[in-house]
């Protein structure tokens, strides 16, 4: 059974103010695509980050962007650091 997640419904963020980005269908999938990178190794915790947007940088029209995968080892480790203080 393969990967069924949608990488065009990846959370965008802009890595200089915060703000969330919205853009048109597709545009992920063709991000990912061009820096050839699998969606198929893609997860629920896999975000991108933008060097700016139109929000911080309205002079630009082109932004980097970053695929990060967002760990939960630091939320098992504390959990199991809850669970072994009590």
């Amino acid at each position: 059974m393969g990967n069924h997640f949608d990488p065009d419904l990846m959370y965008v963020e802009c890595g200089e103010c915060g703000n969330p980005i919205l853009w048109e269908p597709g545009r992920t999938r063709r991000i990912l695509e061009m820096a050839g990178i699998d969606p198929d190794g893609l997860d629920e915790r896999c975000c991108l980050i933008s060097e700016g947007c139109p929000m911080c940088k309205p002079e630009a029209s082109h932004f980097a962007t970053q695929v990060v995968r967002l760990g939960r080892e630091k939320e098992d480790g504390a959990k199991e650091r809850r669970q072994s203080a009590n």
